[in-house]
């Protein structure tokens, strides 16, 4: 099963959130809607784009917009999607090698 185009993680409470309900519709844009208090899963999934859990957050083509900026949201929807093929996951020996100097040591 193919990701969606654009998933908003939100929750039925949040004013934000409806306003990128809102502004989704209104732009004739189909979206997937996920509630990150139903499941520890989508919970985890929205701790990918964000250290905290935070609402709404958009997921447009790849790329994530967290809170709601309106006039951000309609430049994502303008743009073409990320291609995530292309990305190069470090393996372990790159992580643990001498030049990781970038990461936090035990």
């Amino acid at each position: 099963m193919s990701q969606p185009r654009i998933v908003l993680y939100a929750t039925r409470e949040c004013p934000h959130c409806a306003a990128v309900r809102g502004m989704l519709r209104a732009a004739g844009e189909g979206f997937e809607e996920r509630d990150p208090t139903s499941s520890a899963a989508l919970l985890k999934e929205l701790l990918a784009f964000s250290a905290v859990a935070i609402v709404p957050t958009v997921v447009v083509g790849g790329r994530a917009l967290i809170g709601f900026d309106e006039d951000r949201l309609a430049e994502m929807l303008r743009e073409p999607p990320v291609d995530t093929t292309e990305i190069d996951d470090y393996t372990d020996e790159e992580l643990n090698g001498p030049d990781d100097d970038f990461l936090l040591r035990e």
